[in-house]
């Protein structure tokens, strides 16, 4: 899985994250695994769900299509957390099937 979902809202979500990432850490901003990068997705301010994202996932050219579309929303300078504009659930979607991907070479 290269995602992990900060807030967790149902127990299907809970349940899901226990299977996906055995290795899953509660994090907050000074503590974030290593090898993950956090970021907020959501497509309107204030539904935006916290994420982090393993850096494997980073390099691909599905992922970085995403990261131009947030250039184009927030611009190259973003300081702080990076946002990206877009539905969550697409976003998760995205990042899996990019780590089934990467798993799979």
């Amino acid at each position: 899985m290269g995602w992990i979902r900060k807030k967790e809202t149902t127990t299907e979500s809970r349940m899901l994250d226990r299977l996906l990432s055995r290795r899953k850490e509660e994090w907050s901003e000074d503590k974030i695994p290593k090898g993950y990068v956090p970021m907020l997705v959501g497509e309107e301010e204030g539904e935006e769900e916290r994420m982090l994202v393993h850096v494997k996932v980073l390099g691909d050219p599905r992922f970085a299509a995403l990261m131009e579309m947030a250039a184009g929303e927030f611009g190259y300078k973003q300081e702080g957390i990076v946002r990206m504009p877009c539905n969550a659930r697409h976003f998760q979607r995205v990042v899996d099937v990019i780590s089934s991907d990467c798993k799979s070479r």
